[in-house]
């Protein structure tokens, strides 16, 4: 038999129990993020015949006329020796039922990691392509490389291309900097070369005062580090890289369209990596790329690749709809009001 409870102390919430290489939007500290950003966050265990098989915890964003959507990013994170998916899938499709009745949702999305085998479109509705064009939802694609191996075997196995540029970086005089604390100093660097990738990359960013809260969270938590590449004493990028589990996250990042010639980005990744596997991680995630098929973010997605690693594709989204007027109307205005 299938429970979904409540957490309420923070501290009893623990996605690292059910895998250690867990998406950190399901982390503790992923949901002080949007708290702070006035957003409600209510975490959840999942127990099978009393004994913890996942947890996951959901996003409440506001919406017009006082109606709002939840969201659980990259989860439930279920353990993968439980039984009975459609028995589960019942329990959690009512449990949804009852807390967006409860705070006026008109619907509340998911996306399982890893994917289930049973066929969720018996229980929701799958989300359709032109819905997953929005800041707050996570990407169904990721870039993901073993960092176990030595440098040597981590440099011969990425494009030659990315070898030949860090090279060029550290010849022309780029230096890259890891910042493990007054990330404060940085920020209006950070934000500015952040506005600055999005615009060339036509992609839209959070309210600035996320990003502020994301790095006063992180130095606080430990939980971080920057990777800044210089040249001439000037900040070219800026890498914000999370550490969680056994995963080190390269979650955002911001660059200068100066000296592009300098390959500065190919230098601070590579040393974003080397930092991370200085301190023992296992994994080092490169986030949200296209899919197989993808051409919105093209380019940012070969960067990525070229390093070598393999994609991560979680599983399609779904929605649970509450309200079907309202949710066909929230749609429209994705569809067409872009």
């Amino acid at each position: 038999m299938f429970e979904i409870h409540e957490i309420k102390i923070k501290t009893e919430y623990n996605p690292l129990l059910i895998s250690k290489q867990a998406p950190f939007p399901q982390a503790g500290f992923y949901g002080d993020w949007q708290e702070m950003m006035g957003r409600g966050v209510r975490r959840f265990e999942i127990k099978k015949d009393s004994e913890i098989i996942g947890f996951f915890q959901i996003i409440r964003y506001p919406l017009p006329f006082n109606q709002s959507l939840l969201y659980i990013p990259h989860a439930p994170l279920l353990r993968q020796d439980y039984e009975g998916q459609t028995e589960f899938l019942k329990t959690f499709r009512d449990k949804l039922i009852e807390i967006a009745k409860e705070i006026n949702a008109i619907f509340a999305r998911f996306d399982f990691y890893p994917a289930l085998t049973a066929n969720l479109s018996e229980y929701f509705h799958k989300v359709p392509p032109y819905a997953y064009n929005s800041v707050y939802f996570q990407s169904k694609y990721e870039w993901a490389l073993d960092i176990g191996r030595t440098e040597s075997e981590l440099l011969n196995s990425m494009h030659p291309k990315n070898r030949y540029n860090i090279r060029l970086a550290e010849n022309k005089g780029v230096a890259v900097e890891i910042i493990e604390n007054n990330f404060e100093k940085y920020f209006e660097d950070f934000y500015s070369l952040m506005e600055r990738t999005a615009k060339r990359n036509n992609f839209k960013l959070h309210p600035k005062v996320y990003y502020k809260n994301i790095l006063e969270n992180c130095e606080k938590n430990k939980n971080a580090f920057l990777s800044l590449a210089k040249y001439d004493g000037k900040i070219l990028a800026i890498n914000l890289v999370l550490l969680f589990g056994e995963t080190a996250f390269f979650v955002f990042g911001g660059s200068s369209g100066e000296y592009k010639n300098l390959m500065f980005s190919h230098l601070a990744q590579w040393e974003s990596i080397k930092e991370a596997k200085r301190r023992g991680f296992g994994i080092y995630n490169f986030g949200g790329i296209d899919g197989n098929c993808g051409k919105k973010l093209e380019g940012v997605s070969m960067f990525k690749r070229r390093f070598g690693g393999k994609l991560i594709e979680y599983s399609d989204s779904y929605d649970l709809i509450i309200r079907p007027i309202w949710y066909w109307l929230y749609n429209f205005k994705k569809r067409y009001w872009r």
